[in-house]
């Protein structure tokens, strides 16, 4: 959506360019569409969040165009923590405050209130450090399960992700494996923010 040629009025080329005016026009009236420069797209990792956000807006517009509840909400959010948390953990909390309030407050107001801070959260950039802090997370409702083996290589291969040695599906894979038996890690989205199908096909 960038590098498009900006022209003046009369028709002139005006020698700069940007997003272009349609693509402001959309991002004024939208602004926390999920949108990614085309260009971008060619970098795995870029790829990948904007898909990642994509279907996080996806689930959360389906769940609000329906007869949800305030207990709907807390499920939803309860599957989003780590994901959020990866993304924005000021923002996670604020949802939270709001998912909390939802049975004292009119449902239109909790849906958009919820909507800005999700959204928003879901547009920032989930770190390495947050995401290693997620996997800490993760590992700390989790690891008394595992055999001790287990536990430790599952802690090695955080912090060789922490330190930039190895990639995240390493850990993630792992928590993945695990969550078999555990049916509150099974339902976090962040294991699993889209079809598995996509990942090498985006």
């Amino acid at each position: 959506m960038r590098g498009i040629p900006r022209y003046t009025p009369d028709g002139q080329a005006s020698g700069s360019a940007g997003r272009g005016l349609y693509a402001d026009r959309v991002m004024a009236s939208f602004p926390l569409l999920a949108v990614e420069d085309e260009g971008r797209l060619s970098d795995a990792g870029l790829r990948e969040a904007f898909v990642e956000r994509l279907f996080a807006s996806a689930r959360l517009r389906s769940l609000l165009a329906g007869p949800w509840q305030p207990r709907d909400l807390v499920a939803f959010h309860a599957r989003h923590k780590l994901q959020m948390l990866a993304h924005d953990p000021a923002r996670y909390r604020s949802a939270g405050r709001v998912v909390a309030a939802a049975g004292g407050v009119s449902r239109p107001e909790t849906a958009e209130a919820y909507r800005e801070l999700f959204l928003t959260a879901m547009a920032g950039r989930a770190t390495r450090g947050r995401n290693a802090n997620v996997l800490l997370h993760a590992y700390g409702r989790i690891g008394r399960t595992l055999a001790q083996a287990r536990r430790c290589d599952l802690v090695a291969r955080i912090e060789d992700y922490r330190r930039g040695e190895t990639p995240l599906d390493v850990p993630v894979a792992l928590l993945a494996h695990y969550a078999g038996e555990l049916p509150w890690l099974a339902t976090q989205t962040y294991l699993a923010p889209f079809p598995a199908g996509l990942r090498h096909a985006v």
